[in-house]
């Protein structure tokens, strides 16, 4: 048997996102920056021996100033990426968490300094818009997530590749 892939494993991206939803309205946080062209969602990598929960739960509080507490029963959905032809876009999994702002979250929510210059701030979107501020696979992995959420107890459709049911 074979076990390179063991020894060597090929590189992959392990990535934590949060759809973070309007404490009252129907509506999901997406990051304005600098250097895309459409919405993104708050996250980003996972660091080395870093788990999903406590990364999501990081990179939130460095982008937005804020401790959301994050548990296995955010876990909306895993969303499997295959490398594409740009050399810094490796084959990946986004762990992707939903979660309900406070009212008192969603006020004290603001960019931060920490997470560099290309964070512009965010915007409140209706998951029926998405597809005008978001990249299609953006939009499928957050409807998907959204969807996942509200279904209680239900684990149908969470494994995602590029953002369609797998």
């Amino acid at each position: 048997m074979d076990r390179s892939n063991y020894v060597s494993p090929p590189p992959r991206r392990i990535g934590a996102q949060a759809v973070l939803l309007h404490p009252t309205e129907d509506q999901v946080m997406v990051l304005r920056m600098r250097e895309r062209r459409c919405g993104w969602l708050p996250g980003g990598h996972c660091a080395p021996n870093e788990s999903a929960i406590v990364a999501v739960e990081r990179i939130v509080r460095l982008q937005l100033g804020i401790a959301v507490p994050f548990g296995g029963v955010d876990l909306a959905v895993v969303d499997y990426s295959p490398a594409s032809r740009e050399p810094e876009a490796r084959e990946g999994y986004n762990f992707v968490f939903v979660r309900r702002l406070s009212a008192e979250h969603a006020g004290l929510a603001r960019p931060q300094e920490a997470a560099g210059p290309d964070l512009l701030g965010y915007d409140w979107v209706n998951v029926a818009e998405l597809e005008n501020v978001c990249l299609p696979y953006h939009v499928r992995r957050v409807t998907r997530a959204v969807e996942a959420a509200c279904e209680a107890g239900s684990t149908a459709g969470r494994f995602l590749a590029q953002g369609l049911v797998a």
